[in-house]
C-alpha cells in the first residue's frame, strides 16, 4: 500500500516511506430508518457520507517539513493505492482519495504528535466525495 498526499506545491508526493498507519478509509454512510407499519423488513435511506482519515507517520524531518509547509485552508489531492500481491500500478489496481481543486479535496484537520509519531487527521472539504476507483488520482 502506498500514500500519497500533495505538497506545498500542489504535486502528489510519495510518503509511503513515513506512514506507521493509513487507518481505516472508505465512505462511510449515516442511516435514517424509514420503515412503514405494513413493510415486512427494515427499510432504510442513506444520508450524505463522511470519510474522515487518520494517517499516522514516524516522526523524521522530511514527513515534518512536508506536513507544516501545508496551508490548512487548501484542499489537497490524496491517494491510498493498494497493490494486491503487488506493488501498486497506475491503473488496474484498487485505490481510494480525490484530485483536489480549487472547490474540493481533503484539508488538514489537525497534526499531534506522541514520542514517536505525527497522528494527521484529514477531512473532505467542497462538495466532492472522495472515490474508490482502479486509476490512481491525479
Amino acid at each position: 500500500m502506498e500514500f500519497w498526499l500533495d505538497n506545498s506545491s500542489g504535486t502528489l508526493t510519495n510518503l509511503s516511506a513515513y506512514c506507521k498507519s493509513v487507518g481505516v478509509y472508505g465512505l462511510k454512510f449515516p442511516t435514517q430508518n424509514v420503515t412503514a407499519f405494513s413493510d415486512l423488513i427494515e427499510n432504510v435511506t442513506n444520508g450524505r457520507p463522511s470519510a474522515p482519515l487518520t494517517i499516522t507517520f514516524v516522526k523524521d524531518t522530511t514527513v515534518f517539513a512536508h506536513l507544516v509547509a501545508l496551508n490548512r485552508n487548501t484542499p489537497l489531492s490524496l491517494d491510498i493505492r493498494e497493490g494486491i500481491r503487488q506493488s501498486p500500478q497506475i491503473t488496474g489496481e484498487p485505490c481510494f482519495g480525490i484530485s483536489s481543486s480549487a472547490t474540493s479535496g481533503y484539508v488538514l484537520g489537525s497534526m499531534t504528535a506522541d514520542d514517536e509519531s505525527y497522528i494527521c487527521e484529514f477531512d473532505v472539504y467542497g462538495p466532492t466525495a472522495p472515490d474508490f476507483a482502479t486509476t490512481n488520482h491525479a
